[in-house]
């Protein structure tokens, strides 16, 4: 993953996003225009793009586009920018069905990078992912976790078939995602029979 990316405002290309509201336990987009609202995505199911997995340090503010500084390595992390920004993840999803086409998924939740470790363990030692295959994901589920600030719902992710690279995706040449979990801290207590599957 050898890669270097600014803040945000460096005239990289824009994606619309995907996010998971934790509080709610559910998923939002949008439309790719001007002034699109959020709408929910009832059938939270995609290509998930391994290779473009980035983690980093996340500034999310109301009514902006999030800063990032993103690490170089997977495992290896930059200096905390400042005291308000968040370790967190980005990766590339794609869904015409679902999510009107590529879509970038980032959080900084706990919950969020619990399920998508489980979710990259799932992939990493997978025989499809040797092969260069991508895997279609799905939320099967949301589930509860109560802690001293109230409860968070914690989605759970399946991998429930295997496709080549959509021409959407464009592979990232920086190299094969890291071999172990990106997100992994202490501190964290068959294909579908429809002609358009994701």
């Amino acid at each position: 993953m050898g890669f270097m990316q600014s803040t945000s405002g460096d005239g990289g290309d824009f994606k619309v996003y995907v996010k998971y509201n934790a509080k709610a336990g559910r998923w939002y987009t949008k439309e790719d225009k001007p002034d699109a609202e959020d709408f929910e995505v009832t059938d939270m199911t995609a290509v998930f793009d391994f290779k473009s997995l980035r983690t980093g340090w996340f500034l999310f503010a109301p009514g902006v586009a999030p800063v990032k500084q993103l690490n170089d390595e997977l495992r290896h992390w930059a200096v905390k920018p400042s005291p308000d920004f968040k370790q967190g993840f980005q990766i590339d999803v794609f869904s015409n069905k679902n999510l009107l086409g590529v879509r970038e998924f980032c959080s900084t939740a706990g919950a969020v990078i619990d399920a998508m470790n489980d979710v990259y363990d799932d992939f990493d030692t997978s025989p499809e992912s040797k092969q260069g295959k991508l895997p279609i994901v799905k939320c099967t589920a949301v589930k509860p976790i109560v802690s001293k600030h109230g409860t968070n719902y914690q989605p759970v992710l399946a991998i429930t078939g295997w496709v080549d690279r959509p021409p959407e995706l464009i592979e990232k040449i920086e190299g094969p995602a890291s071999p172990t979990p990106p997100m992994r801290q202490a501190a964290y207590a068959t294909d579908l029979d429809d002609d358009v599957p994701f």
